[in-house]
């Protein structure tokens, strides 16, 4: 399977902020999206950088502290630059679904920005969909083997 089959069966929105947008902004985004990251691009059609939940946690227990008789929610006003994830790690239409596990597993990201044939983003996968896919793939080859062993007439093993 492909990604760009992928992207026709899912519709999960690709939302992009820009390198000046709070950090609470986009975490206010990716709540109201109900999704998993927001990439960052000052263009729109470019990857700067991608952030995805985790990083905004794990901002936020790195900076808890910093202002003991200030406000503590500071951070949450630094740009969105300063945390996101540089260079993006991304895929093509033609890739297969295995290609984007193995960025996904090698790199530690659970979203992969799909580029198209302009090398301008046209969407995104996250580990869901790969999940999702690698399952019905690999449903669909064990009927078929199922199928060709009984047109042998040999007996499956148990």
């Amino acid at each position: 399977m492909k990604v760009s089959d992928i992207l026709k069966q899912e519709n999960a929105p690709l939302v992009t902020v820009t390198g000046n947008t709070t950090v609470l902004t986009a975490a206010h985004r990716m709540r109201l999206e109900k999704i998993g990251c927001v990439v960052v691009s000052d263009d729109g059609k470019h990857p700067d950088g991608i952030v995805a939940v985790r990083d905004v946690v794990y901002n936020m227990a790195e900076h808890w502290g910093d202002n003991p008789k200030g406000d503590e929610f500071s951070y949450q006003q630094r740009p969105i630059k300063e945390i996101m994830h540089s260079p993006v790690r991304t895929c093509t239409l033609d890739q297969s679904l295995r290609d984007v596990l193995h960025i996904m597993w090698h790199f530690h990201f659970l979203h992969v920005p799909v580029m198209d044939k302009n090398n301008e983003m046209c969407g995104i996968v996250s580990i869901d969909d790969v999940v999702k896919f690698s399952i019905h793939e690999s449903e669909l080859e064990s009927k078929i083997l199922r199928e060709e062993l009984m047109l042998t007439g040999e007996r499956p093993l148990s």
